[in-house]
This record gives structure tokens, sequence and C-alpha cells, in this order.
């Protein structure tokens, strides 16, 4: 009787029409990892080819920005000293206004020997480098967005003061210095008005020499209120990435399943309602209460397992086809979504908790309701 019954309900108009609704949804939740998996395995990627450079960064604890840093002046000579130490750079970071034919907020940066500054990041030089306060490098990217060329006489302000220099260098590192304005520490001094602190300090160790143990006799010649930092860990900084969209995806998720046990809900509701005439006559037969709700739970269950494997194939064939009409329009890109085993097995097994959680109140119901009173 229990596959004879069951017959009965699956083969009933809005079965079909059930399936595709799970399904779809199932599809947005499949097409949605598999393009984020392609994401994270891109930086996972990037962060493998480029290695740390093992430079380090001292600056203020309570610091949002390299501009909101404030550290003694004194303290990168007491640095400086240390032997490991193979390259310093104390720098003072400021956000100014750039008079052109418009006025521009660019990043000025203070250096206290520009050209071993610039020699650390390989950068190319076209001119010559400052010298003394009236004199400035540009960066390329900041120099082509401003039209700014060799020779040009530019000012500089910052709060209420101001200073004119001449741009007698572009320089090219590939770095974010690109974007910046170049200036000795006078100058950045005399824009902020203090010369008792900077910013920060950069400074990277000789070879051979034990990280550890020398930024820990570092740390220990640090004030209060200061950190050691190491740049370039795009390792970390990638999976933080990864994390944070796993995060989302996992809330968009929920968001997701909830729908997908209100359209369980919804189907199990309307099973009732068209199927009050089947339920009276297996409750006549001899039905019992367990029987009725293990028969409505394993409807809801196999639209839930079909809905689910035809989600998940509609997901990824659906992000598969987009991206190679992508690669078709744009020979630049190539996105290649890609689905795990594991992250199937979840959301197979989750869209079949979701569709039994939502139709549990219904066939509950159902199966309590005598057969008398049914409509014959």
């Amino acid at each position: 009787m229990f596959i004879l019954s069951f017959k009965i309900f699956i083969r009933k108009s809005g079965t079909a029409q059930s399936i595709i609704a799970i399904a779809l949804l199932v599809a947005i939740v499949s097409s949605a990892n598999a393009i984020i998996n392609y994401l994270n395995l891109q930086s996972e990627t990037l962060a493998g080819l480029i290695s740390p450079g093992g430079t380090y960064l001292i600056l203020s604890s309570n610091s949002t920005a390299l501009t909101d840093s404030r550290l003694p002046a004194d303290l990168s000579e007491k640095i400086s000293n240390l032997s490991y130490i193979n390259n310093i750079f104390p720098q003072k970071m400021l956000t100014a206004n750039l008079t052109t034919n418009s006025n521009i907020t660019i990043t000025v940066r203070g250096v206290k020997d520009i050209s071993s500054f610039l020699n650390s990041r390989g950068a190319y030089v076209n001119g010559t480098v400052a010298k003394n306060w009236t004199e400035a490098n540009v960066g390329e990217v900041l120099a082509r967005a401003l039209s700014i060329k060799l020779g040009d006489e530019i000012k500089i302000a910052s709060s209420e003061r101001s200073v004119k220099v001449k741009v007698v260098g572009i320089f090219r590192s590939q770095t974010q210095c690109d974007s910046e304005i170049l200036v000795s520490m006078e100058t950045a001094n005399m824009l902020s008005g203090n010369n008792l602190t900077i910013s920060f300090i950069e400074f990277s160790l000789k070879e051979n020499e034990n990280p550890h143990e020398a930024l820990s006799q570092i740390a220990q010649l640090l004030p209060k209120n200061t950190k050691l930092v190491q740049v370039q860990q795009l390792k970390a900084f990638a999976q933080q990435i990864n994390m944070q969209v796993v995060t989302f995806l996992n809330i968009w998720s929920i968001a997701v399943y909830s729908a997908v046990a209100l359209a369980s809900y919804i189907v199990s509701t309307r099973l009732v309602i068209e199927s009050s005439y089947e339920l009276s006559m297996l409750k006549a037969l001899g039905a019992k209460r367990h029987q009725i709700f293990t028969i409505m739970l394993a409807y809801i269950a196999i639209i839930a397992f079909i809905s689910s494997i035809l989600g998940i194939s509609l997901g990824i064939a659906g992000t598969q086809a987009v991206s190679t009409m992508f690669r078709w329009m744009l020979q630049n890109v190539d996105i290649t979504p890609f689905l795990e085993v594991e992250q199937a097995t979840q959301i197979f097994l989750l869209t079949l908790i979701s569709s039994i959680i939502g139709c549990i109140y219904p066939v509950i119901k159902s199966a309590r309701t005598k057969y008398m009173e049914q409509t014959l």
C-alpha cells in the first residue's frame, strides 16, 4: 500500500512545478559557490606567486592609516644603530592639496634620503632626484593623471601651510608610491608645521639574520602605543578576504535555504489540500497516522532529492555556459567556475534538511486529521 500510495502523490500535476521551484533556489547557491571558488583560487595563486619582501613598518598602534600615525622623530636613530638593520627610512605621510588647473587631494611622502628610498624600490627616474626642499619627484601614475611634466612648478598645500616645489624627476617604481609626490623630510615638516614627529619607520633586516630574534630586540626599544608589522603579507590578506567572502556566502545561503523551507511548506500544504480525497481513502482503508506521515515525508524528501541534484547541475552548467560566453566575447577574460564534491554534498544535505523542516507542520497536521473530516 505504501508504494501504491506514494505513486498516487508523485504523479500529481504540481510535482514538476515544485521540483523546478526548489531546483532554481539550489542553482543560486551552487552557482555562487562555483564562482567564489574560482575567485578564491585566483587570490591564493596570486599570493603564492609573490613572496614577502622582508620589509617591516613601525607605526603608532592607534592609527587607522599611515597619515594618522605619529612617532617620535628620534626613534629612527635608535633603531638605525642596531647591527642587523639593513635599510631604514623614516617617513612622513601627508594628505595635501595640489594646485594645478584645479585643486586635487594627493598624498605627499617625506623621506630623508630620497635617492636611497627610490633605489630600494628599484625605481626608474626620468630626470633627477630631489635634493632640497624646493624640489620634488612625482610618481608616474600621478604625473600622467594630472599631466605633470619635468620642470613644472607645483603648489602643495596642507592645512594653512603651502610650498612651491619644482618637479625635477618623474619616477616609476611599480608600487603605491607611483601615485604620490616624493619630497624631502624638510619639505614635509614645513607642510605639517611639526619636525618632532614622523609618520612611520620602514626598515629591512640584513641577510642571514634571524628575524624572530631581531624583531624581538627591536620591539624592546619601541615606546608604548607603537606596533611593528610586516608588509606584503599577501597570503594572510588573501586568507582574510576568502574568509570574509565565505562568511557572506553563508549568510546568503541561510536566506536561500529559508526560501527552500518555505517552498517545502507551501508544497506540502498544497499537497494536503489537493489530496484530501486520497488521504481520506487511505485512512478509510486502515492507514495509521505514522504511515500517512511517512508517505507525505517521503514525497517531500523525493522532491528535495531530485531538486537538489537538478539545482546543482543547473548552477554548474549555467556558470560554465556564462563563463564560456564571456571568453568568446572578451578574449582577455578567463573565468572557470567549479564546485567541489564536499560543497555539492553540503548543498544536497542542507536542501534535504530544509525541505523536511518546512514540511513537518503540514505533514503532522494531515496525519492527525480524521478521515471523516475529509470531503469524499
